[in-house]
């Protein structure tokens, strides 16, 4: 999912930047408000686990791969702010240090993975606070990969379509790429998060109430989603 520098038209990785760092520099903002001194380990660890996860790309055709996210994870355990954070920190390494997405479209990195899947979690998880947590989880993780993939395909296909072809991938060929393969990553994310979260609920349900920069209307706990 990882956009490379040289595919993308420079509007759309203008839009990309102007979207995203708005949003990252307010999550900046509110995690380093709330931030306990115990938490910054368990993000550094959370942040290095989902680093690894990202890593392991795969083509799914048409210039573009898949792997899973991590994001859903990153909220539940942190909150959306703090989730936007650990991502962003992952992005930029990536970025930076493993050539894993051009710093150019950096942007549309973030505004994938570290902005619509972290808040794409956060309204599922809110939406079906009373269903099982477990089911919760798994749809969120779902939605936010397929969603998160969704806005990368339709990035390749404006951009083609604004460039006349210069830049970017046809739609024919990205959206169903993309959103095919990350249908079934989803799954996988989904059977990988929840089933962290039930080794987590077991073995140190004290990290399930970590989360960090929440917003001014509380976030649904676990407890509450499975209420």
């Amino acid at each position: 999912m990882h956009i490379p520098d040289g595919l993308m038209d420079p509007m759309v990785l203008a839009a990309g930047w102007l979207i995203a760092l708005p949003v990252v520099a307010y999550a900046i903002y509110k995690v380093s408000k709330t931030i306990e001194e115990k938490t910054v380990p368990f993000m550094a660890v959370l942040a290095a686990g989902i680093f690894v996860a990202q890593m392991l790309n795969f083509p799914v055709g048409g210039g573009t791969t898949g792997h899973l996210v991590g994001a859903t994870l990153a909220c539940i355990l942190l909150g959306v702010y703090g989730s936007v954070m650990v991502m962003t920190v992952i992005l930029v390494i990536q970025c930076l240090m493993f050539g894993d997405g051009g710093i150019t479209a950096l942007g549309l990195n973030l505004l994938n993975m570290a902005v619509i899947a972290p808040f794409a979690t956060f309204f599922v998880i809110k939406l079906l606070k009373r269903q099982n947590q477990y089911v919760s989880t798994f749809t969120a993780s779902w939605i936010a990969v397929f969603l998160a993939s969704t806005a990368c395909a339709l990035q390749l296909a404006f951009s083609y379509s604004l460039s006349g072809g210069e830049y970017g991938i046809e739609g024919i060929i990205a959206l169903p790429a993309m959103m095919g393969w990350h249908a079934l990553i989803g799954i996988g994310e989904g059977l990988v998060t929840t089933g962290i979260i039930a080794f987590l609920a077991k073995v140190s349900p004290e990290s399930l109430k970590m989360q960090i920069g929440r917003p001014e209307e509380p976030e649904p706990t676990l407890k509450e989603v499975a209420a």
